[in-house]
């Protein structure tokens, strides 16, 4: 009786075993037959990607021929988008530590009512405040290119000018 038991456990698990490989076998059938063309998808991302990492600026050798800055700016993109762009980017990683977190004495992204009094002095006082540095009658001191001395003028400019913009 054993060995009769034991043909029925093999024949029985030999059928789902063969089961279960037909199954697998029907299933990678079916994914190859829906799936799409990865190749397409991958080309499309890189090229997303690559546009949204693209540089902004270039490094100068020595020796080399100096490109205009305009002539670079144009073949990437409208100036007014790249500055904007620099702007955001210089607000978004390091302005946004102070103007955009609510502390006390500090004027917020965005709120009008603390940027107006500050707007009404000029631009030109901003950008000489943002790069040299400023303490104003809160005593809370705003570090000399907002604490970053590799920031080039024009970038903490164009953060002024993109605070200045969206908080009017």
């Amino acid at each position: 009786m054993s060995q009769e038991q034991d043909q029925i456990f093999f024949r029985n698990y030999s059928i789902v075993i063969g089961v279960l490989a037909l199954m697998i076998i029907i299933f990678l059938l079916a994914a190859r037959l829906i799936g799409t063309d990865d190749q397409v998808y991958i080309e499309q991302r890189s090229e997303q990607t690559a546009a949204r990492t693209a540089p902004i600026g270039r490094l100068r050798i020595e020796g080399e021929e100096i490109v205009a800055a305009s002539e670079s700016i144009a073949d990437t993109a409208d100036s007014a988008l790249v500055e904007v762009s620099i702007g955001k980017q210089v607000y978004s990683g390091l302005c946004f530590s102070c103007h955009g977190t609510g502390l006390p004495g500090i004027p917020q992204f965005g709120d009008a009512v603390a940027w107006a009094p500050r707007i009404a002095q000029g631009n030109q006082l901003l950008y000489e405040r943002s790069i040299a540095g400023f303490t104003g009658s809160s005593g809370i001191m705003m570090p000399a290119r907002g604490g970053n001395p590799a920031l080039s003028d024009e970038e903490v400019k164009a953060a002024v000018d993109y605070m200045v913009e969206n908080s009017q």
